[in-house]
C-alpha cells in the first residue's frame, strides 16, 4: 500500500535569492541539500560535500544542429551556469542520450576541465558516451533497478523510464532512465524524460521519494508524428506524485525550446498545487532542501 501525500512529511523548503551561479558559488550548510534548474532537465545538486550535475544542456549544440529546420532549437533563455562557473565537480548524472540531456559540448568541457568527475550514464549508451569523448574509466553505467554510491554519503539508483515507450537496446538494457538520487537524509528523484506508465507509481511508492523532479511538457500527435517524443503533462505530473506518495514536486522540461514546452494554463495548474506542495523552478532562485527527519547515516 503507497503511502499518502498527507501521511508523508515534506521535506523542509527555503526559496533562497540567487540561481545556479550563485548556488556554485556556495558551500550548503551541513544537512541541506541545495537545488538549482538549469533550464530543459537540467539541475545542478550541492550538498556540503558533493557537486552533481544533472541533465545538464549549457550550449547551443542543438540550436546549430536544428538550425533551419522547422523545429530550430533556438534558446528562450541563455545558459544560467558556465562550466568555468563551477570551482568544483564531482559527478554528472545523464539520463539518456538525446543532446538536451547528454549535450556533447557540455559534456566535452567538463571532462577537460574537471579531471575528477565521473559520469552516471545508462548502460545502454557507453558507446554513445565514449564517442562523445568521455572517458571510459570516468564512466559509471547502470541499468534499471540497479546503485551505484559513486561517493560516501552519496547512492544512485536507476528506474525505468518510458519516453514515451519502455525502450531496451538489443542486449535488454533500458535505453532511457529515471534516477533516485540519495543524499542528506533525502531521495531525490529525477525521471529523465518518461510518461507514466503501468509499473511507475508503485515503484516510486516502494522508493520513499522526498521531491520528484518530473517533466511536464507533454505531448501530442502533432510532434509525435514529426519524431518529438512526449512526456508526461502537468496534471499527469501531479497525479503521479499524489498516487506514489510524494510531497514535493519540482517541475522541468519547459521554457526553453519554444515548440516542446509546457502550456501557460499547465504552468498555472502546477503553481496552484498545493497536494503535493509544487515549486515551479526558475533560474532567478535556488532551494535548500531538509529532511523531515535527519539520521546520522544518512547525512552527508
Amino acid at each position: 500500500m503507497l503511502t499518502s501525500v498527507a501521511e508523508r512529511g515534506c521535506p523542509g523548503v527555503v526559496i533562497a535569492e540567487g540561481g545556479p551561479r550563485r548556488l556554485a558559488a556556495a558551500v550548503p550548510a551541513a544537512g541541506t541539500v541545495a537545488v538549482a534548474w538549469l533550464g530543459q532537465a537540467g539541475f545542478l545538486v550541492r550538498t556540503g560535500n558533493h557537486t552533481i550535475l544533472i541533465d545538464p544542456y549549457l550550449s547551443d549544440f542543438l540550436a546549430t544542429k536544428y538550425r533551419g529546420r522547422e523545429f530550430p532549437h533556438e534558446r528562450l533563455m541563455p545558459p544560467p551556469l558556465a562550466v568555468a562557473d563551477l570551482e568544483q565537480l564531482d559527478l554528472v548524472l545523464c539520463t539518456h542520450r538525446h543532446s538536451d540531456h547528454m549535450d556533447p559540448e557540455t559534456l566535452r568541457e567538463i571532462v577537460a576541465r574537471h579531471p575528477g568527475c565521473r559520469f552516471v550514464i545508462p548502460t545502454a549508451d557507453v558507446d554513445h558516451a565514449r564517442s562523445l569523448g568521455l572517458p571510459t574509466d570516468r564512466l559509471l553505467p547502470i541499468d534499471a533497478d540497479e546503485t551505484r554510491s559513486p561517493a560516501d554519503g552519496l547512492t544512485v539508483t536507476a528506474v525505468p523510464a518510458a519516453h514515451e515507450t519502455l525502450d531496451r537496446d538489443v542486449a535488454g538494457r533500458y535505453r532511457f532512465l529515471g534516477y533516485v538520487l540519495r543524499t542528506g537524509g533525502l531521495a531525490l528523484y529525477h525521471s529523465g524524460d518518461t510518461v507514466v506508465y503501468l509499473d511507475l507509481p508503485a515503484t516510486l511508492g516502494r522508493l520513499g521519494i522526498d521531491c520528484a523532479i518530473l517533466p511536464v511538457n507533454g505531448r501530442d500527435a502533432f510532434r509525435t508524428t514529426r519524431g518529438v517524443p512526449g512526456n508526461m503533462s502537468a496534471a499527469e505530473a501531479i497525479a503521479l506524485c499524489r498516487t506514489a506518495g510524494i510531497p514535493l514536486l519540482m517541475p522541468c522540461h519547459f521554457g526553453l525550446f519554444a515548440f516542446n514546452t509546457a502550456s501557460d494554463a499547465d504552468l498555472a495548474l502546477l503553481r496552484d498545487c498545493s497536494m503535493p506542495r509544487t515549486l515551479v523552478p526558475d533560474v532567478e532562485h535556488h532551494l535548500l532542501l531538509t529532511p523531515v527527519r535527519l539520521s546520522p547515516e544518512t547525512e552527508s
